[in-house]
């Protein structure tokens, strides 16, 4: 799989929240990059944000599909352990790039 476990507050900031499931996303390694990066982040419905660092001009069409596109879609949330909206709140706080 090409799949990453991310954490949402990160594992450096909080020792506590390390194995919490619910501060936990999966990821392709892309998004999990720009994720841990700040540039993305998800909002309180579950939807994708952009920070305005990764709105470029004439943008590469991986660039276009992998961010530019995903702006405004909404995760597949799991059966089990959703993701906190608190960590959510944080990492938008403190990691997202406006």
């Amino acid at each position: 799989m090409l799949l990453n476990a991310s954490h949402i507050i990160p594992w450096s900031a909080n020792k506590t929240r390390r194995a919490d499931p619910q501060n936990g996303l999966s990821l392709c390694v892309l998004h999990d990059r720009a994720f841990d990066r700040g540039l993305i982040a998800i909002d309180d419905n579950f939807q994708i944000i952009l920070s305005g660092q990764a709105k470029v001009a004439k943008a590469p069409k991986l660039h276009r599909v992998g961010l530019l596109e995903i702006e405004g879609k909404k995760l597949i949330l799991p059966d089990k352990f959703k993701p906190d909206k608190i960590a959510f709140a944080y990492h938008r706080e403190n990691v997202f790039l406006q």
